[in-house]
């Protein structure tokens, strides 16, 4: 009899964890993760978070840039020997600078805003299956115009997505009657 008792009691546990939901087979629900159904199709931000020399010849003096540069990275293969794709990139630059100079002895860590970026571009390209491009952009500092100053970026862009390899600052002279650099 404890035979049976214990048997009917090990058919029985087995049954009930048998009828639960099995998590495992169950699909990962987390809004965090970033799919798209185009491998194509590559989509990120890249932080902007670095001191950058004035361009000025001002003894010790940096603007401190904060803030990201949204892109999404579109290829489609162009039928041709040797492979290349068409590269569509659309990139969403929104950024602060403050002053930050050792003379004056201002503190890179305030919140003195003294210029902005606000941009969205898009760019075609052509990229070959193995290699990437080399893209330069520039982006007027709102903020900066009496002095005509432009945040330039050096991307290495690849099917496969960007990277921003460098930045700095440049002037030139504004005249938005005769020049307009975005």
């Amino acid at each position: 009899m404890k035979k049976l008792i214990f048997s009917v009691t090990i058919l029985l546990i087995l049954f009930v964890i048998g009828c639960q939901e099995n998590s495992i087979t169950d699909p990962i629900q987390d809004a965090g993760l970033q799919k798209t159904d185009d491998p194509l199709v590559q989509q990120g931000t890249i932080t902007l978070e670095q001191a950058l020399t004035d361009p000025y010849p001002v003894f010790n003096s940096y603007y401190v840039i904060n803030g990201e540069i949204e892109y999404q990275v579109t290829s489609q293969i162009i039928e041709s020997l040797p492979v290349q794709y068409l590269v569509s990139l659309r990139l969403s630059v929104n950024a602060d600078f403050t002053y930050w100079s050792t003379l004056n002895g201002s503190d890179p860590e305030e919140n003195n805003i003294v210029g902005f970026i606000s941009a969205d571009s898009e760019d075609i390209i052509t990229v070959s299956e193995s290699g990437t491009y080399l893209l330069q952009k520039r982006y007027r500092i709102a903020g900066r115009e009496e002095y005509g100053m432009l945040l330039m970026c050096r991307f290495n862009v690849a099917t496969s997505g960007i990277e921003l390899n460098e930045m700095w600052l440049e002037v030139f002279n504004y005249d938005p009657a005769i020049i307009d650099p975005s």
